[in-house]
């Protein structure tokens, strides 16, 4: 489905920076997504959900909740308009083996904190590289928290699951990422030395 859903606020929203309306509508046209609304306290997926689609939001906003095993609720972040989210699945979406789809159920339930209006694209053409996922969320961690230094709520167990990682293909590439001047950590605070775009 061809997306034309321009809104003056979307210039507003860090994804679309620089950009002027035709343009905004000429990249929703190309994104060739699906347009998803969902009322204040709705669940857009729930933990356990097999997700195959990169979200972005557009309108309004999303939180990412935990439970532990005696049903307590903790929020692992808060995302807003331009914010992307299952971007970890990137790369596994063209493998619909067994084994793959359980990998990619989700373990954090997702949750529309307000009216929210999201996109969701079901044809990913890149492959995001562990390092590349690792930064994305470090980044996206550091833009919640307003500071380059922060701690995540995940352990190395969790954060491997998060990403969709072997615990210890991720605890090296940590490793190799804070020797390269990348990053600095300490358990589960960490600091951005160097914001990278790398895929």
């Amino acid at each position: 489905m061809a997306v034309k859903m321009f809104a003056p606020n979307y210039h507003d929203i860090p994804l679309f920076k620089g950009l002027g309306r035709e343009e905004i509508n000429e990249v929703l046209h190309k994104f060739h997504g699906l347009i998803k609304h969902f009322p204040k306290s709705d669940y857009i997926y729930l933990a356990g959900d097999c997700i195959e689609n990169l979200c972005v939001v557009m309108e309004g906003t999303v939180q990412m909740i935990k439970e532990d095993i005696w049903g307590e609720k903790s929020i692992i972040a808060n995302l807003s308009a331009g914010d992307v989210f299952a971007e970890n699945y990137l790369g596994k979406l063209s493998d619909h083996s067994e084994i793959n789809r359980r990998l990619m159920c989700n373990i954090v339930s997702i949750l529309a904190d307000n009216n929210t209006r999201l996109i969701e694209k079901t044809e990913i053409l890149c492959k995001k590289t562990l390092r590349g996922k690792i930064m994305a969320y470090l980044e996206q961690e550091a833009r919640y928290n307003g500071s380059d230094k922060f701690t995540i709520p995940f352990n190395r167990t969790d954060l491997a699951n998060y990403l969709d990682a072997d615990r210890s293909a991720l605890t090296r590439e940590l490793a190799r990422m804070r020797a390269d001047g990348l990053i600095s950590f300490e358990k589960n605070t960490f600091e951005i030395l160097e914001h990278s775009h790398t895929e």
